[in-house]
């Protein structure tokens, strides 16, 4: 089908050149060729936000999302917003697995959830999923990672305690957008650490308990053996004001725009589980609790925004020491896409540091829409990267 737009203005001409099997544009008319309506709204936002106004078309209730393609992963929604960019015809083939096929001419790539493509084996991303093996690997190549104990048996487990450091990290095995773990900073009693074993075996049938790393997480984002990303992941948390309970003061955090569910926004809201009310407790909080004015108050350790946690980008501020190490891992577990978790204490100069995970399908929409810093176009690198012949 096609359907024809008057343009008022056009603030990027470069538009104008694309090569593009969705439009064309002659004089102040814009021809738009598509399958569905739902297609038609996300060609209309890709053009919108590239400077292009239509008259007579109401511009996308966010700058974020991809009208009609809601339902899908955010990563995804901008990998489709790109691949329209380009010319680059997209099918979803299944959208609870978020699967699309991306075809230029006679050029055809598959992608699963925003960045698993061709280019990673199912062996390297079954490496990167077991942190106990992801450690090993990483070590026998001299990159610094936490020392620890892996348990199959709950018992087991809680029987370890009286031979842990006083600093410690519980987590699933198998663990990923940082559910089911909980940090210890400093010395705790068996109670907490009984209740944190619990927690993380309704995760996985095996867990890891490891010496917890002083310092900021970042998650540096690895594609091709470059890094086009850097993060600093604030965990969560509220502010309070002296008035509302930590309860309220979720509630209210969660009415961002920008909070949502299942990835589908750039942040996620902050529940209150098991985990938050462990992390409460060890500061002497519950949820009724009211903090002072400007008291922060953490509802997590770890920093993931899976979990409710903030972003800040750091792409620019981060030692290119620590980028290396990132490359570095990439290639000891040989994959071109991931996304690597490192602990550094000060990580503007060279220093220590602990490299804590590799994510096989790391999180593109945190890097997209930091909640604070320059947005990193990382969806729009992998197009290119899938299909250099349409730039």
């Amino acid at each position: 089908m096609e359907k024809t737009f008057k343009i008022s203005r056009i603030t990027s001409p470069n538009m104008l050149n694309t090569q593009n099997a969705y439009w064309y544009i002659n004089d102040d008319l814009l021809t738009i060729t598509y399958h569905t309506n739902r297609d038609l709204s996300a060609i209309l936002a890709v053009l919108s936000r590239h400077g292009i106004d239509i008259q007579y078309v109401q511009a996308p209730a966010n700058d974020f999302q991809l009208p009609g393609y809601e339902n899908l992963e955010l990563s995804t929604q901008n990998l489709i917003a790109d691949a329209i960019k380009y010319g680059i015809q997209f099918q979803v083939l299944d959208e609870v697995e978020q699967i699309l096929k991306l075809t230029y001419g006679s050029h055809t790539e598959y992608i699963k959830e925003g960045n698993i493509t061709h280019f990673d084996s199912a062996l390297s991303h079954a490496l990167m999923e077991n942190k106990i093996v992801t450690k090993a690997i990483l070590n026998t190549a001299g990159i610094q990672v936490p020392s620890g104990f892996e348990f199959h048996d709950l018992n087991d487990a809680l029987r370890h305690f009286d031979q842990l450091p006083s600093a410690f990290v519980v987590k699933p095995k198998s663990t990923n957008y940082g559910i089911g773990i909980s940090i210890f900073k400093e010395t705790t009693t068996q109670a907490d650490y009984e209740e944190a074993v619990k927690i993380a075996f309704e995760n996985d049938d095996a867990i890891i308990v490891e010496t917890y790393a002083h310092g900021t997480e970042f998650r540096f984002y690895v594609q091709n053996g470059e890094v086009l990303a850097v993060l600093e992941r604030f965990p969560a948390n509220v502010v309070g004001d002296g008035v509302h309970s930590i309860q309220q003061l979720v509630a209210i955090k969660n009415t961002d725009i920008r909070r949502g569910e299942h990835h589908r926004t750039p942040l996620e809201k902050i529940k209150l589980g098991d985990v938050e009310r462990l992390t409460l407790s060890l500061q002497g909080f519950d949820v009724q609790s009211v903090p002072k004015a400007q008291e922060r108050v953490f509802l997590r350790e770890n920093s993931n925004v899976s979990t409710g946690g903030d972003s800040i980008d750091r792409t620019e501020q981060v030692s290119d020491y620590y980028k290396a190490i990132a490359v570095k891992v990439a290639h000891a577990l040989d994959v071109t896409i991931t996304g690597v978790d490192i602990i550094i204490p000060d990580a503007s100069q060279k220093g220590p540091y602990f490299v804590i995970e590799a994510n096989q399908n790391p999180m593109m929409q945190m890097h997209l829409f930091p909640a604070i810093g320059k947005s990193r176009r990382v969806t729009e690198s992998l197009i290119k990267l899938l299909f250099p012949e349409s730039i």
